[in-house]
């Protein structure tokens, strides 16, 4: 087993901006690595059911680097887990980025397409560099 966060720069299908994916070995480590970034750029951590974390996505509301931070754990890595916080990156995008308020709407509009696309997108993105860094062992389609 891996001893070490591994950090990926998450760049696809013609993104100009990014996010970083780190990966921990354990969810332990993961909280860890969170809690050492968290008190490097000043940011806080919630305390609430973090003994029970498995992923989280922290946004970034300045986009001179990442757009936001994906952390994930191995010992807990799934297509639910991923789905989950590929959601929060999207939704990242969708506000800091494209500075888009979320109104989408009763009826399905570009909007909400061009979010669906983005998340399909950071769903395969991420979980294909899971599979190619192995990660995980299974490769999504």
């Amino acid at each position: 087993m891996k001893s070490k966060t591994a950090i990926y720069e998450m760049r696809r299908d013609g993104w100009r901006d990014y996010f970083e994916l780190h990966v921990s070995p354990t969810s332990e480590a993961m909280r860890k690595h969170v809690e050492e970034i968290a008190a490097r750029d000043g940011w806080k951590v919630l305390a609430e059911g973090w003994n029970e974390t498995r992923g989280m996505v922290h946004p970034m509301q300045s986009l001179d680097g990442p757009f936001a931070y994906m952390f994930l754990a191995e010992d807990a890595l799934g297509v639910g887990v991923v789905a989950h916080e590929c959601l929060h990156v999207a939704t990242s995008h969708e506000r800091f980025v494209l500075k888009y308020g979320m109104d989408y709407g009763p009826e399905i509009s570009e909007d909400e397409e061009r979010l669906a696309y983005y998340l399909t997108s950071c769903i395969r993105g991420v979980y294909n560099t899971l599979y190619a860094n192995k990660h995980i062992k299974e490769r999504l389609a």
